[in-house]
């Protein structure tokens, strides 16, 4: 299992060398040892996975934004309300990798304690993908819906045949168990692509398609009213819902409010009946007919790495632009850069 780039010009690197560096690097500006793991974790899983535009490319972000003062990685979300099954956090600036693991572990927990449960979060740095806390959730047999809105800031998507950018790129994740790992996920932006993947592309001098960008080169929601519809909802929930600011004509600092909704599947009905279904409807839908020179049909998730594949693959290809920004944080904290293969 390889990751993909969209372009040739790619250097090799160990695994757990990039693994390392990145312990390092978190721990240099605070992070703790298990976060820092954890960190590495995700991004290195991003990248095996097949979405580099999330993986080691955005550590030198991370960093950045930690020596900047932005995002505090020694920080831990805590609990400012808690009625049993609902519960708001604050993330205190944190990461939101941090943040919203820990969300999803008490989203988890209540659930599993009510049957459903509401987690919201105001005030964390941005989380990356939402696919692994999905799944995390779904491995313990809870359903999950996150929506993340990022406090206002980063106005970068078109409301249909707007001129000026409104809206950020609002992501919506869900998460449902199967029978095993990896579980039926799904983590998209509302934008036609999600901000990071733009830049991705142009980064590689990729000519942007068409129907990603309107006025101005900003994005475009998917489907139209459809994907507007969805990012107002996320205003609503993991915005004003959280306590995050919203979008508006004020300035507001880039963060991130989030809400994860979790309901325990086995408090409505037998787990293994549950999953037998799911896995019934997903091989009926896989098992078509497909296009000439189409790829097989795959489920939301199916994708992900499972624990064994990610400790299978010894080298990682990145981008020569990416393994300069990580040779720019090494110097930046003092540390000695991955050394290509």
């Amino acid at each position: 299992m390889n990751n993909q780039i969209p372009v040739a010009h790619e250097v090799a690197f160990e695994t757990a060398e990039l693994r390392d560096f990145t312990v390092q690097c978190m721990s240099a500006v605070g992070a703790n040892q298990t976060d820092a793991h954890y960190m590495a974790d995700q991004l290195l899983s991003a990248e095996i996975g097949g979405h580099a535009s999330h993986g080691l490319r955005k550590l030198p972000e991370y960093i950045d934004r930690a020596l900047e003062g932005n995002v505090n990685p020694a920080a831990t979300a805590t609990i400012e309300k808690d009625t049993g099954a609902l519960l708001a956090m604050n993330g205190n600036r944190t990461h939101g990798h941090f943040a919203l693991r820990d969300a999803t572990a008490l989203a988890v927990q209540r659930a599993k304690a009510h049957g459903v449960s509401a987690v919201s979060v105001r005030d964390s740095d941005f989380a990356g993908r939402f696919a692994p806390f999905c799944e995390e959730a779904a491995e313990a047999g809870v359903v999950t819906l996150i929506f993340g809105n990022n406090n206002g800031s980063l106005q970068s998507m078109l409301p249909p045949g707007g001129t000026q950018p409104r809206l950020s790129t609002n992501p919506i994740a869900a998460g449902v168990p199967r029978a095993q790992a990896p579980h039926m996920v799904i983590d998209f932006a509302t934008s036609q692509v999600a901000s990071s993947r733009l830049h991705f592309d142009r980064e590689g001098g990729n000519e942007t398609p068409g129907d990603w960008v309107g006025a101005d080169g900003h994005l475009k929601p998917f489907g139209g009213f459809k994907g507007f519809g969805l990012a107002l909802l996320v205003e609503a929930l993991g915005g004003a819902l959280s306590g995050s600011d919203t979008v508006s004509a004020r300035e507001s600092k880039q963060a991130q409010g989030t809400l994860i909704i979790a309901l325990d599947v086995a408090q409505v009905r037998d787990l293994n009946d549950y999953t037998a279904q799911v896995e019934e409807f997903i091989e009926h839908v896989k098992n078509t007919e497909l296009e000439p020179g189409a790829s097989p049909v795959r489920a939301p998730g199916e994708n992900t790495p499972t624990a064994a594949q990610l400790a299978s693959v010894k080298s990682i290809n990145l981008r020569e632009s990416t393994a300069q920004n990580l040779e720019r944080i090494a110097q930046k904290l003092g540390l000695v850069a991955p050394q290509a293969l």
